[in-house]
């Protein structure tokens, strides 16, 4: 398994579309999760209304509120992007035929994919550390050009929404990881993750949220429950203009992550030991 963790994590650093996956990730975070928010807020366009003044909205770019800006933000682009890498790493083998080859040789099937899975948990870690990273310094930067003062939150709560971040990224790259042994197609994992997360997750989790008895099964879906964990973080000021339906608490959406990365490392390995790997 070390052997072919140390090939797949070589694998992932030559892969140029890897590279460009995080970097639109992180160019993302930081244009419309940080620098737009925070020229809207500053210069707000005429006929702007908000029970908030907007000298106290731009305070979701400074450092105090860090940790729920970067969750939030993750929600969705951060799950699509993830969704990719692991599709990607995994339907890949299929389209290039490269599987049958790889399993010729000396590690077994499963000691092929959890070597994958490492280095998908590894990249995943890494995403996480850069996304807070970069977030941190941006928020800083920012609040030094306001000429505000603000403070990063307590050691133990950067902790805690990095654990958030972490396991949520990580759900969503064997999610992809797994679309990509059911599917065996890097076009078919990659659209199926991609229409799950912006069809059931944002648009019926949205429109539905608050429908007796739908809601009830909304409260199963792993996007919920990342919800539910990232309302555990809740921004310094009170916004009424922005209130959300949490639907499920976070020691019961963390439960269900941890769920789901099992269910979907667990089942994925049963596929791909039982299935056959041709074309």
């Amino acid at each position: 398994m070390i052997a072919s963790f140390n090939a797949e994590r070589l694998k992932m650093r030559k892969r140029w579309a890897n590279w460009i996956l995080v970097g639109v990730l992180l160019v993302i975070l930081v244009l419309l999760g940080y620098v737009i928010t925070y020229v809207i807020f500053t210069n707000p366009p005429k006929g702007f209304r908000s029970e908030v003044p907007p000298s106290v909205l731009k305070k979701e770019v400074f450092p105090e509120n860090m940790v729920p800006n970067i969750l939030v933000g993750m929600e969705t682009i951060g799950a699509a992007i993830m969704i990719i890498m692991g599709g990607l790493s995994m339907a890949s083998e299929f389209g290039w035929t490269t599987i049958q080859t790889i399993l010729i040789q000396k590690p077994g099937r499963l000691a092929v994919l959890f070597g994958k899975l490492l280095a998908l948990a590894l990249t995943s870690l890494l995403v996480s550390i850069a996304v807070m990273a970069l977030a941190a310094l941006t928020s800083y930067i920012l609040v030094q050009i306001d000429g505000s003062s603000s403070s990063f939150p307590p050691a133990e709560a950067l902790l805690k929404g990095f654990g958030a971040l972490w396991l949520q990224l990580a759900v969503w790259t064997a999610f992809g990881m797994f679309l990509g042994l059911a599917f065996r197609s890097t076009a078919a994992a990659i659209g199926g993750g991609l229409t799950y997360l912006f069809v059931i997750e944002s648009l019926v989790g949205g429109l539905f949220r608050n429908t007796a008895g739908l809601k009830e099964v909304l409260k199963f879906l792993p996007g919920i429950n990342a919800n539910g964990i990232n309302a555990t973080f809740p921004y310094t000021y009170r916004n009424p203009n922005a209130v959300t339906t949490v639907l499920v608490s976070g020691t019961r959406g963390s439960i269900t992550l941890i769920t789901y990365l099992v269910f979907f490392v667990v089942v994925g390995a049963l596929i791909f030991r039982s299935r056959d790997v041709g074309a």
